[in-house]
C-alpha cells in the first residue's frame, strides 16, 4: 500500500531578487523527501532560459510505502 505526496517548488526555500527556487534549493528539497522516505515518481522541472542559474519551479508526484501502526505494509 502506497500513500501520495504532491510536491511543488512553493514549497522548498526560496532566495534572490525574484524569490525563485535556486537549483540548489530544488536538490536540497528532493533529499530532504528522500530522507522521509519519499521516492519521487514524476517529476515536471521548469528552468528560465533568459537567467541561467536563476529561478526554476517545480511540480510532481511522490510515493512511500504506507506505514500502519508502526510498520509496513506491504503490497
Amino acid at each position: 500500500m502506497w500513500e501520495y505526496r504532491i510536491i511543488d517548488s512553493a514549497k522548498a526555500e526560496k532566495s534572490g531578487f525574484l524569490k525563485g527556487v535556486t537549483i540548489e534549493s530544488a536538490e536540497e528539497y528532493l533529499n530532504q523527501l528522500g530522507a522521509e522516505g519519499w521516492e519521487v515518481i514524476d517529476l515536471d522541472f521548469q528552468m528560465d532560459p533568459t537567467m541561467p542559474g536563476g529561478p526554476t519551479h517545480f511540480h510532481g508526484v511522490a510515493k512511500r510505502q504506507k506505514k500502519i501502526s508502526g510498520s509496513s505494509i506491504f503490497a
